[in-house]
């Protein structure tokens, strides 16, 4: 049991990591995204294309930061490259399941739980720290789709996994503000119950790879003034790193 590969990996779609020099100083490898047209909330066609290309010449396969929410969707990319049945274990407040909206036929960051659960390898999606009452599901997708509360009995968890194989993703807007600062409106979750978790997770299930996002966006510029909101993510994201590492 464990994490298969503990390679770290950065993607720079929006210069986040720079101004994160302790992480910046553990990445394994660099991929460089942000000269990309169309990849901000939805992913074009052309730009999906790109994005894939440059992915599937990486060299890890371990734990990925991501950049902001508004790139979650690339999880998806990562859980089409799994050939073997696996359940995705999605930490964020959102489900990222909504209808595409205004994008039909794109993927967004706010729909690719819905494309992520018609791969066949999916067997099962655990969405924990959701703000369930305003962010349901598909009805369609709701009986491959479990909401799970926080706190909650994290031997219970791995019952309920039906797969030894597992992807994690982190979206730090699950987190309170305390502890992350993120783009989008935040849950409640103590970044201690997120890393507990993670521990059990990572004693007891195969985890094929991971990601993190949730970075606050924020010009070069303009970092001085957003200091503490930039510490707050690095500290998080490195306790992440340390808790699965």
């Amino acid at each position: 049991m464990g994490l298969l590969h503990r390679d770290v990996t950065l993607l720079n779609f929006d210069d986040v990591y720079p101004m994160q020099r302790q992480l910046s100083r553990r990445a394994d490898e660099w991929i460089e995204l942000n000269d990309i047209r169309g990849t901000n909330l939805f992913c074009t066609d052309r730009a999906r294309a790109e994005i894939s290309r440059r992915l599937s010449r990486r060299k890890g396969r371990g734990i990925t930061f991501i950049g902001n929410g508004n790139f979650h969707y690339v999880t998806y990319f990562f859980m089409k490259e799994i050939k073997e049945p696996f359940t995705l274990i999605l930490f964020d407040n959102h489900t990222d399941a909504k209808p595409p909206g205004d994008f039909p036929g794109l993927i967004t960051c706010g729909s690719w739980v819905n494309e992520a659960v018609k791969l066949p390898q999916v067997k099962k999606v655990f969405l924990i720290g959701v703000d369930a009452e305003r962010n349901l599901p598909l009805r369609e997708n709701r009986e491959k789709i479990v909401l799970w509360p926080v706190p909650g009995d994290e031997e219970e968890l791995i019952s309920a996994i039906p797969t030894k194989n597992v992807y994690i993703s982190i979206d730090k807007d699950v987190l309170d503000r305390h502890f992350a600062a993120t783009n989008w409106d935040h849950g409640t979750m103590h970044l201690q119950s997120l890393l507990k978790i993670l521990r059990t997770i990572i004693r007891n299930k195969h985890v094929l790879g991971m990601d993190v996002c949730g970075e606050l966006p924020v010009p070069p510029a303009e970092a001085w003034c957003h200091t503490h909101q930039l510490q707050l993510n690095e500290r998080a994201n490195l306790a992440i790193l340390e808790s699965v590492l």
